[in-house]
């Protein structure tokens, strides 16, 4: 009964006794080094870094933490219902006297979990069309400026950029530096793919990491990661991992390459090579223009000698030319015709002269007329009528003496 007694008389503040009980679990060294098994919930990023969530299963839950030291080295970004062991140590938070576990390392549970996320969030994008092959692109043959989207330390960026540099001297790389894995590595993938898309020069974009676990490679299977590859409104290549890892990343991108080196060479051209293309296309170019030249000045040369025939000083000068054929076939008409004309005239002449009463006045014969009017009989006439005497070789005037019939 005493040791009640004694126990009774026992006055504590709040404050002292979560304090004694957080030295208790201090002095457990079992609760040192815990594994927890269980499904998160109430997932929520601090701006500091730090992580708050829920773990539970069937029957218990416990409120967790993560400082951002710890979240900041995670391989997999954690996510609202994921099966998860998370290591740490139990404890107590004075202020709000309640128990929670202090995370330093979160790993799925399993292989599975992540999986089926992977599947259902694959299924849920390729309804969209986000992987449809006719939203492909095809990369520029001569890129002005290739942006590449990783993390700016290890063997990635190395790899794209001796690669680059062997290709072409010249090429201009624009690397925007992101974390790849771990808490917070999908919204700077996001951001760095929008930074890039919005550069005018840059021409195509390299989406790049080593190889590594599901796990590892998680940041590149997120939502939102997914879809900012497939909204840009410039080519994307994925280089994420090693040529057997296949992420969503990997399928919404325009172009997918197994290794960063391979990204290299799809985006930037062999300098040697183009510029012999360049050469072969100049010399076609060359050839097709003077091909071009010489049919024009041909067909110029038609044109103009359309064109002259086409004058009208040339139409003149035919026409004259014409005109004078025509001139000189109807002068010659005119001559034939006129000659035709004097035969049948003097043909016409030489009857009438045969049957002219004028030819007989050769042979002493004369005609008579009174008033102009010819005298066929000597009854038309009577002493003192005044007649006219013409004789072949001209005329003279009389008188009628008398007048006698047959």
């Amino acid at each position: 009964m005493r040791p009640n007694a004694v126990a009774a008389k026992l006055t504590l503040t709040v404050s002292q006794l979560c304090e004694y009980i957080r030295r208790m679990f201090q002095l457990d060294p079992m609760l040192h080094s815990v594994e927890l098994k269980g499904e998160i919930s109430n997932l929520k990023f601090h701006q500091s870094g730090t992580l708050f969530f829920t773990l539970k299963d069937e029957h218990a839950s416990i409120q967790c933490v993560m400082y951002a030291s710890d979240a900041e080295r995670l391989q997999v970004e954690p996510f609202e219902g994921m099966r998860a062991v998370v290591c740490g140590s139990a404890g107590v938070y004075v202020k709000g006297g309640q128990m929670q576990f202090y995370a330093s390392q979160l790993r799925a549970d399993g292989v599975g979990a992540l999986y089926e996320r992977l599947m259902a969030l694959k299924q849920q994008l390729a309804c969209e069309g986000i992987f449809a092959p006719e939203r492909k692109r095809s990369i520029p043959l001569v890129p002005d400026t290739i942006g590449v989207v990783s993390s700016p330390t290890g063997a990635v960026i190395h790899d794209i950029l001796n690669v680059s540099q062997r290709r072409d001297p010249q090429v201009r790389i624009l690397l925007c530096p992101v974390r790849v894995q771990g808490v917070g590595a999908a919204q700077e993938v996001v951001h760095a793919i929008r930074l890039l898309e919005s550069i005018d020069s840059v021409s195509v974009i390299i989406v790049a990491r080593g190889g590594g676990s599901i796990e590892d490679l998680w940041t590149f299977n997120e939502e939102m990661v997914v879809r900012a590859v497939a909204a840009c409104s410039k080519p994307v290549v994925s280089a994420v991992g090693h040529e057997t890892d296949v992420t969503l990343c990997d399928l919404a991108a325009d172009l997918r390459v197994p290794t960063p080196s391979a990204a290299a060479e799809c985006a930037v051209p062999l300098r040697d090579e183009l510029d012999a293309q360049l050469e072969t296309l100049n010399r076609a170019l060359r050839v097709g223009m003077l091909a071009q030249i010489a049919g024009r000045q041909n067909r110029l040369q038609m044109i103009r000698a359309r064109l002259s025939a086409c004058r009208p000083s040339n139409r003149l000068k035919q026409e004259k030319t014409r005109l004078g054929f025509a001139c000189a076939a109807l002068d010659r008409q005119i001559a034939l015709r006129l000659n035709s004309e004097r035969t049948r005239l003097s043909q016409r002449m030489r009857e009438l002269e045969m049957l002219s009463p004028y030819r007989v006045l050769s042979r002493g014969y004369a005609i008579v007329t009174r008033e102009g009017m010819p005298v066929v009989s000597s009854a038309m006439l009577h002493a003192g009528d005044r007649v006219r005497l013409r004789f072949a070789d001209g005329e003279t005037r009389a008188a009628v003496l008398d007048s006698q019939e047959a």
